[in-house]
């Protein structure tokens, strides 16, 4: 027979967020004691679904994990090593990944699951990473590090995190939690009503710009000028939007969207303004009284002599696909200008990003809350059900 500490471990969560880390431990049976974070906000959505264990706490050098903690779960803050973030190497909050390991090496835990951006695996950020995990190393932890797809563990969403798991007593194990079938889009939005807790769809008026792009973006489809193909809708086709074109004008736009990335001069980026001698060369129909009036429309602009689009972003209102998985639920993941919903022309509610995420339809989010805070919650957690897969692989360690 198992002992106590083996049938229930004990745990504790740093940065823990709204708690989706610990929500998946503390369904597969570990025993939450606590959980901190700095955020308010997160602290009170925590509260409101994991009985009362969570306070507001700034963690630095300061802190103590309590003795006897079986397993240490952490989130510190990732923007300084994210793409999306610009790779902020004097990010303060970076040195916030060291201050938990510190921490973890003090407390002589059993286990601990570190989670992150898999930007943290990047040669950019690996002298970060490999401090850390000499820190852990040093305190006679093993740990492995490795980047797990969201949509690997019954999640309907493309979403890549680094997770270290380190383990006390130098004891070896590889990481490899147990996978499972994918799950459709499709399937996890379906069934919400005006019922259901956190599902206020917010529609654009008909005669909006955004309404109108909407109509012409299918799924798996999004608004882009810089990349060809079926899943790309250039703004050009959108006349109702943006503006009338003629045949010729089509030609000089799709010949600059192949030219400014084959005809590379710099060494930075991944495309360049084109020269009009090449342009000529792609689009022989074209002629500078068209090249101007698409500059005076918009759709154009003058680099020094060269010509470039105007609108080169690489993707707005991207539409789900139902029958595959979502693009990774970040912060930004209701404003409908960037993600709409796989039916209907509007963006997503706080409701069907949490079940894209994973987290059941008994998770609630405080009322009281904006919009802005519940979305950066939710794209900031991990999914649920990855977590329950890591604390399934975890009790294995223990």
């Amino acid at each position: 027979m198992f002992d106590g500490p083996r049938l229930r471990p004990s745990a504790i969560g740093l940065f823990s967020g709204c708690g989706g880390l610990d929500s998946g431990f503390d369904d597969q049976g570990y025993e939450l004691s606590a959980a901190f974070d700095a955020c308010e906000r997160a602290v009170t959505t925590y509260n409101l679904n994991q009985r009362n264990r969570a306070r507001v706490l700034e963690i630095d050098q300061n802190f103590s994990i309590p003795h006897g903690t079986d397993v240490v779960l952490a989130g510190p803050p990732c923007q300084g090593f994210s793409t999306g973030g610009g790779y902020k190497k004097d990010d303060p909050r970076n040195s916030l990944l060291l201050t938990t390991c510190q921490l973890i090496a003090r407390s002589r835990a059993k286990v601990a699951v570190i989670e992150n951006v898999a930007s943290l695996t990047n040669i950019r950020n690996r002298r970060y990473l490999a401090s850390a995990l000499t820190i852990l190393e040093d305190a006679g932890y093993h740990c492995e590090v490795t980047l797990l797809l969201a949509s690997d563990y019954g999640v309907a969403q493309r979403r890549r995190r680094a997770i270290i798991v380190a383990r006390s007593d130098k004891r070896h194990f590889t990481l490899a939690p147990e996978t499972s079938e994918a799950v459709k889009l499709g399937e996890v939005l379906g069934g919400l009503s005006a019922a259901s807790a956190n599902h206020e769809p917010i529609f654009p008026d008909r005669q909006s710009k955004h309404f109108r792009i909407a109509q012409r973006i299918g799924p798996g489809q999004k608004l882009c000028n810089v990349r060809a193909g079926p899943a790309s809708i250039p703004t050009w086709e959108i006349p109702e939007c943006f503006g009338k074109t003629t045949q010729v004008e089509r030609c000089i736009l799709s010949s600059i969207r192949r030219l400014r990335r084959q005809s590379r001069k710099r060494d930075f980026g991944d495309a360049d303004p084109v020269e009009i001698s090449a342009l000529h060369l792609e689009c022989p129909e074209a002629n500078m009284e068209a090249v101007e009036s698409l500059v005076g429309r918009g759709y154009l602009r003058w680099i020094e002599g060269s010509i470039d689009l105007t609108n080169t972003f690489n993707g707005k209102y991207r539409r789900l696909d139902p029958n595959g998985a979502s693009p990774t639920v970040d912060t930004r993941f209701g404003d409908v200008q960037l993600f709409l919903h796989p039916e209907e022309n509007r963006g997503l509610t706080v409701r069907e990003a949490a079940r894209i995420q994973g987290f059941s339809d008994d998770f609630l989010f405080p009322s009281e809350l904006s919009r802005k805070d519940i979305f950066r919650m939710i794209g900031n957690a991990v999914p649920p059900p990855m977590a329950r897969t890591i604390a399934n692989f975890c009790r294995e360690l223990l």
